[in-house]
């Protein structure tokens, strides 16, 4: 029998603990609760079944096969024989591990362990090049994403953080941020209170620069504008270290636009976290044309210590993961505004597998960070991500997303937060209301989604299909057992990815004119992944 639960982080303090009470108290008495004696009763175990599998449709809308079938299992197995019981699992796990979905998320198993040896650099850089240590970091703001890189850097690296911001109540808030964190590691038994008060005392701050000259990294996670991180730039260089690493995390803001000013632009790279960042997976490092081949080997390596699984691209408007979401987000907003509802756009969505509709998502980043790199996006590619001025309209409204508790849902309370503000329509013009095909509305969204994917790994920003799947999986949720774009396309017949994008730009303009790197496959019947 089982007495305790613990995490393996306190296991002989918990075990030290347990054997003096056996110690004190001598061995308790065992005999089942009256809850368990309960869930021996055959219709109360039915009930619990049934609850269970509510609850899992709810969670993956049964696109996930295997959590049913375990239930299926369970259910027949408790009123049978342990031998024939048995022999109802192997047929089940037999049947999965063939299924569709067993066999993109292999893929993306194999991918993803291949991807953390992966150096991206010539194999000559490889060889002479290794990443140098890193013993501090200074972090560039308090906000949330600045205390999000602080916490995964001091839980999961192990290293000191210094963190700036211009007012105190900056400073104040990331320490919350990280107190806050470890408040429920201890309250959830993953550290002890002495472990936790080590890891939170990794943590300093100031209103200046002072204990930044010895940082090995420093990560500016401040507002879009390039002039302030150009300032923070300038600061940074005057300390005087010529091995210092300047990361930006900056979502869209090219990198070497920031390095442009640089006295050792050698030094300066991406550093793209993803919020939540103690949450999110996914770390997308962008390398510009001067970017050193040290300073990329440090900050991928650093990345991993971090617990992050790694991707690196090459610099531009929006890198790789904002670049493909952007046409996927414009698209649901144009689908709005021609009049299909708001939460039927993120019901079509996340029956399709995404873990969050495009809707949604908008409300939970904050609808005033989209803005800000629409224009950048549209001045690099034109009319591809032109935006509808949806986005502006909900500004100017105050409309900006859960944070204000006030977007294209309702957050007044609780129990409302899965409901659309229906004023929204009102603010937005829209009069009508039409009713579309799920799979539709779905395929307006993820073809674009697709094709830009496409246009990525034939401009070289990715550097190839399996680091465009894993980006978009660990990045912005796309399905994990569709393989990711490239393998969802491979999947489709590239013909037929072409073929439905000629066919819904009759309809739909420009937007949808599909890239020359798909119709050049589709003609050679060539396909991303080897068969």
């Amino acid at each position: 029998m089982i007495d305790e639960v613990v995490s393996n982080k306190i296991l002989l303090p918990a075990a030290h603990k347990a054997a003096i009470r056996l110690l004190k108290k001598g061995l308790p008495e065992r005999k089942l609760a009256l809850k368990d004696r309960i869930l021996t009763l055959p219709f109360i175990k039915d009930f619990v079944i049934k609850k269970a599998r509510q609850q899992v449709l709810k969670k993956t809308n049964g696109l996930y096969p295997a959590p049913l079938a375990i239930l299926d299992v369970v259910q027949q197995g408790l009123n049978l024989p342990l031998t024939q019981a048995l022999a109802i699992e192997a047929k089940y796990f037999g049947e999965l591990t063939i299924s569709p979905e067993a066999q993109q998320l292999r893929k993306l198993y194999f991918a993803t362990t291949t991807l953390k040896k992966a150096r991206f650099m010539s194999t000559a850089a490889a060889e002479n090049i290794q990443p140098l240590p890193v013993s501090k970091i200074g972090i560039l703001g308090g906000g949330l994403m600045g205390a999000g890189i602080a916490t995964v850097t001091i839980d999961k690296a192990g290293v000191s953080v210094r963190l700036k911001d211009i007012r105190d109540e900056g400073l104040m808030s990331a320490h919350a941020y990280v107190n806050n964190f470890y408040k429920t590691r201890v309250k959830k038994r993953i550290l002890s209170k002495e472990a936790a008060q080590k890891k939170i005392n990794r943590l300093t701050s100031s209103l200046d620069y002072s204990g930044f000259k010895n940082a090995d990294i420093i990560i500016e996670a401040v507002f879009e504008d390039l002039n302030l991180k150009h300032k923070m730039l300038s600061d940074i260089e005057a300390l005087d270290n010529a091995q210092l690493i300047f990361a930006s995390n900056t979502s869209s803001i090219p990198i070497s636009d920031i390095a442009a000013k640089a006295k050792r632009p050698e030094n300066v790279i991406g550093m793209h976290y993803f919020s939540p960042v103690e949450k999110m997976p996914l770390l997308e490092i962008i390398k510009h044309s001067g970017t050193s081949d040290q300073a990329l080997s440090t900050a991928v390596d650093f990345g991993r210590k971090q617990g992050k699984t790694v991707i690196v691209v090459n610099d531009g408007a929006g890198f790789y993961v904002n670049r493909i979401l952007a046409p996927y987000i414009n698209a649901s907003l144009e689908l709005a505004i021609d009049g299909v509802a708001l939460d039927k756009i993120d019901e079509a969505l996340t029956n399709f597998g995404f873990p969050v509709g495009p809707i949604k998502l908008l409300d939970e980043v904050g609808i005033d960070i989209g803005s800000k790199i629409q224009p950048i996006l549209e001045d690099a590619f034109g009319n591809r991500m032109a935006s509808i001025g949806v986005q502006q309209t909900l500004i100017d409204n105050e409309r900006l997303g859960r944070k204000v508790r006030k977007g294209f849902y309702r957050y007044d309370k609780p129990k409302f937060a899965k409901n659309i503000d229906e004023s929204v329509y009102t603010d937005l013009g829209i009069t009508k209301k039409i009713q579309m095909n799920s799979d539709l509305i779905a395929q307006r969204c993820v073809y674009r989604m697709l094709n830009e994917a496409a246009l990525c790994l034939d401009e070289g920003v990715i550097f190839s299909a399996r680091d465009g799947d894993i980006g978009a999986i660990f990045g912005i949720g796309f399905p994990p057992f569709l393989g990711g774009p490239f393998q969802y396309m491979d999947t489709l017949g590239i013909e037929s990815v072409v073929n439905k994008l000629k066919e819904m730009e009759l309809t739909q303009g420009q937007k949808y004119h599909p890239a020359p790197i798909l119709v050049a496959m589709a003609e050679a019947h060539k396909t991303f992944y080897q068969p």
